[in-house]
């Protein structure tokens, strides 16, 4: 007997067991399987409460139930755009003739013979191709849930980390949220880099790429360690910091593999006690916030990493302390970073204990400053009274925008000039804000203690709006731990 005549039976029952053994499809909490793929039939307009219920025209899919989506009003008859029905231009009971068109100019909309300028005729209705998510691009082509209408072609806005639900989603300026995508375990931290949205996976210390569509799979690359914190990127690579170890992961997106990781220790031993948080780039060096955990921990510095990228390897050059500027008995703890010019910016929390931990304010909240043409020479900002327990913090063209998580407030600091120049606090509605991004022009900022994301003007027009973007897991609580812009 030959050897393939052995092997084909042997390979034909392993094929028969395999088949046997196949898995259900298992769906997370909220999640239904419709034709073999789980989805949320919470949001998804194509399964709208149960599979295969598809909302109508001009309808979305929230809670379960198909409503008219952002923009429109719902009718007798269903839901319309009164700016662009040939049904009801303009108000309820307008009805354009067979040859006119629902025309809108400024404010007002009515009926007429022609679309005015490039807006396009679309059942009876004249529109931007180029920014109607309703027809976008064409006649026709709606956007998804947590999509806009940018150019003519469909995309998110923002992205939104869920960590309670272990997902990223989608996300559009009017806060309405697309499908869950799997992001690891404990999704806590995003950015983008090339053409894909990264994801840091606190809990499964792995990182997960997406198409900036979020359409697809993710890819998921474990780190080893634990617990990581922060992700930034540039040129290519991927910055981690990893608690659990310690360190500054370097991974190559092109690549897909681990090209550095580089020990922040001052002592050996104190690996997790350091805590790593913020990430940023100035001067061609690479700067890490060391938060630490108490006063014997070690941190309360930002560390300068130079040599990521050559042969001998990157390495922590510089450690400057900002324990100094923490009010006693109080620790800095240096959280997040920002670079503007040849300045880095570090938001410090400034906590003394209450209790077990370091919850309380030690007094105002500061900002370190570092100066990247000094040899880091540092200096500081006292935040006021309005701060208290800083973290987050972005930039919008000259302003540092910080998010004062125990009082509540987001704070703009006009660092154009010789000094920085505090300036007036704007209220959130939020129980701590965290994470800041600008997009567009407006900010957005995420709740610490749920998963409440707030849109706010920074130039004061209007006031600000909240959505419960991130749901509640199955444990009972939710966390929108991180925003990022889309490119």
């Amino acid at each position: 007997m030959t050897r393939s005549a052995v092997f084909l039976p042997l390979l034909a029952t392993l094929a028969a067991l395999g088949a046997g053994c196949a898995k259900d499809l298992v769906c997370a909490q909220g999640e239904l399987d419709c034709n073999g793929r789980c989805t949320s039939v919470q949001i998804d307009s194509s399964h709208c409460g149960t599979c295969g219920n598809s909302c109508g025209a001009y309808q979305e899919c929230n809670a379960g139930a198909c409503e008219c989506g952002p923009g429109t009003t719902q009718l007798q008859d269903g839901c319309f755009d009164l700016h662009t029905s040939a049904l009801h231009c303009g108000a309820s009971d307008v009805s354009c003739g067979v040859a006119e068109v629902c025309a809108t100019s400024g404010e007002t909309t009515a009926c007429a013979s022609a679309c005015p300028g490039s807006l396009a005729a679309c059942d009876g209705g004249c529109v931007d191709l180029q920014a109607d998510r309703w027809n976008c691009g064409g006649c026709g082509t709606r956007c998804d849930r947590g999509e806009s209408c940018r150019a003519g072609t469909c995309a998110p806005d923002l992205y939104v980390a869920c960590f309670a639900t272990d997902d990223v989603r989608p996300l559009n300026a009017a806060l309405r949220t697309g499908l869950p995508r799997p992001a690891g375990d404990g999704p806590i931290a995003l950015t983008v880099a090339g053409s894909r949205l990264w994801v840091a996976g606190s809990i499964s210390h792995s990182l997960v790429s997406f198409p900036l569509d979020l359409g697809g799979a993710g890819k998921e690359s474990l780190l080893g360690g634990s617990d990581l914190e922060a992700i930034a990127s540039r040129d290519g690579l991927v910055y981690t910091a990893n608690v659990g170890s310690g360190s500054l992961v370097v991974f190559d997106a092109a690549t897909g593999r681990v090209v550095d990781e580089v020990n922040l220790e001052a002592v050996p031993g104190t690996a997790t006690g350091i805590n790593p948080r913020g990430i940023a780039f100035a001067g061609g060096h690479v700067y890490v916030a060391l938060y630490g955990l108490n006063a014997q921990s070690g941190g309360q510095e930002v560390v300068r990493i130079d040599g990521i990228g050559t042969e001998a390897s990157g390495a922590v050059v510089k450690r400057v302390s900002v324990a100094d500027l923490a009010d006693a008995p109080g620790l800095a703890f240096p959280s997040h970073l920002a670079v503007v010019g040849t300045k880095v910016y570090a938001t410090l929390a400034n906590l003394k204990l209450d209790g077990q931990f370091y919850t309380a304010p030690a007094g105002h909240s500061k900002l370190a400053v570092l100066d990247t043409a000094s040899d880091d020479a540092l200096t500081s900002v006292d935040l006021g009274e309005a701060c208290t327990n800083a973290g987050g913090m972005t930039v919008s063209g000259a302003t540092l925008w910080v998010a004062c998580g125990g009082s509540g407030k987001l704070l703009p600091v006009d660092v154009s000039g010789v000094a920085p120049a505090v300036g007036l606090p704007i209220p959130s509605q939020l129980i701590g804000p965290g994470n800041i991004a600008f997009c567009a022009g407006m900010g957005y900022v995420t709740d610490q203690w749920s998963g409440t994301v707030e849109r706010f003007d920074p130039q004061g027009g209007g006031e600000s709006v909240t959505a419960e973007l991130c749901p509640t897991s199955s444990a009972g609580w939710s966390w929108a731990a991180d925003l990022a812009c889309a490119p």
